[in-house]
């Protein structure tokens, strides 16, 4: 149990953030609007990289499926097994996480295959693409979010997203990659309790997240590094909404 919970604990101490990301800012040091929980100047050094490059995929699996579980057996560390029912996959983005705000993906030795069959793979096209393609604002009709947009202002410009991560991460994705999501692994959350809500993008269709991601690249000036489908079956509902 101690040497599972190590990943998180050696992470935070390797990998130090700026503030916290807590939403009721009960916290001890809560981040500003849109302040990110790191930064390379905080956390983009050798420490930090070699902590990364010593993490395996292999040392999160034993974790999560041995690890984790003997939690439940520790007076205080009972709180820790939860990890284990989340999977080596969310960990491993945790991990991918820390490393884009440290500026250190390429020190990573974890594996960057998602597999869109599971759960948390399938929200990782939500979640990766606003991670590596970022928002100036927020889209918001009633004006309840952090960081609402002004009237007739874009939630994305090329200034902010049109990057060479954007684009890479917009290549990297495929028409089987949104059929899988949709048809596997986004009705998997319905067995999650962090994630429920997410199954009903699995009723939403590929297409729906195909003119996602176009919308996304459009705006970010990128659409040349799709490797999406550009075809629109109009047979479906959204086919014919995007004319």
């Amino acid at each position: 149990c101690v040497g599972a919970y190590s990943l998180i604990t050696e992470l935070e101490a390797w990998c130090p953030r700026d503030c916290e990301d807590c939403e009721d800012g009960n916290c001890d040091n809560p981040c500003a609007d849109n302040q990110p929980e790191r930064t390379a100047a905080t956390c983009g050094t050798d420490e930090c990289g070699d902590y990364l490059a010593s993490v395996t995929d292999e040392d999160l699996s034993t974790a999560v499926e041995v690890g984790y579980p003997s939690c439940v057996n520790s007076t205080a560390l009972s709180s820790v097994a939860i990890y284990g029912s989340m999977g080596a996959f969310y960990l491993n983005q945790y991990y991918r996480s820390v490393a884009r705000e440290c500026e250190l993906s390429d020190r990573l030795a974890l594996s960057t295959d998602i597999d869109y069959t599971t759960c948390v793979g399938a929200y990782s096209l939500i979640t990766e693409l606003e991670a590596w393609c970022p928002r100036d604002c927020e889209d918001c009709e009633d004006g309840n979010c952090d960081n609402p947009c002004a009237d007739n202002q874009p939630e994305r410009t090329a200034a902010t997203c049109g990057t060479d991560e954007c684009g890479d991460y917009l290549a990297s994705v495929t028409d089987e990659d949104l059929s899988t999501a949709v048809e596997v692994g986004y009705p998997s959350c319905v067995n999650s309790t962090a994630l429920s809500s997410v199954a009903i993008y699995g009723s939403m269709g590929a297409f729906y997240l195909n003119q996602y991601y176009r919308s996304v690249a459009r705006e970010c000036e990128l659409s040349d590094r799709l490797a999406l489908s550009t075809d629109i079956d109009y047979t479906t509902c959204v086919g014919a909404y995007s004319l």
